[in-house]
């Protein structure tokens, strides 16, 4: 979701349910002495690269670009005019918003073709989509607690527990006490194993 820029800067697209957000940094692009300067010369660089990246990825929908801020009414109407003219290549239909104060520009973009996410992949069960995923620590707390609320029903003589050898390795090093606590309580066996499938 990062793409460099050649001054050191770069764009950072992530996608939202509701909207396509792309973030212009000027990152290492900080050698001029004038901040407005290079703030700037990477929004110029960051315009001409949304305006390719749209095209590329089919960006559809509500897209925000947050550019860098700019003082100068000169250069903000240049950069908006670098980003109009960029986007003329483009084949879809698109509605642009100008620079707000906020230097904040909403673009509406038409889709021309399935993404090709959709063509060529699947979501990931783990993340379901997000890009993430739940860490060891959480993911043991949670299947802590499922187990805890299983043996409390009651008629329940031994419990077996596959899982990944980090959650495995939380459970038995941070709740081992808690699991010794249940095994006495409701007279049961609690075994935890190793799966990394």
């Amino acid at each position: 979701n990062r793409v460099p820029l050649k001054s050191g800067g770069s764009i950072v697209i992530d996608t939202t349910e509701a909207l396509i957000s792309i973030d212009v940094n000027s990152g290492k692009a900080t050698r001029e002495s004038n901040l407005e300067q290079t703030a700037f010369r990477t929004n110029m660089e960051g315009a001409a690269e949304i305006a390719r990246q749209m095209r590329l990825r089919d960006l559809a929908g509500l897209i925000v670009i947050d550019f860098i801020d700019m003082r100068d009414r000169k250069h903000q109407k240049e950069v908006l005019k670098e980003l109009k003219e960029n986007l003329k290549r483009d084949r879809a239909r698109i509605e642009m918003t100008g620079l707000s104060k906020f230097s904040l520009v909403e673009i509406s973009r038409q889709r021309i073709a399935p993404p090709i996410q959709h063509t060529k992949y699947q979501v990931c069960i783990a993340c379901k989509g997000r890009g993430i995923i739940i860490s060891p620590e959480a993911s043991a707390l949670s299947f802590f607690r499922k187990i805890w609320y299983e043996v409390s029903k009651g008629n329940v003589a031994r419990v077996n527990g596959a899982f990944s050898p980090q959650v495995a390795s939380y459970l038995l090093n941070n709740k081992r006490q808690e699991l010794l606590n249940l095994e006495e309580q409701y007279h049961l066996s609690i075994y935890i194993n190793t799966d990394p499938s």
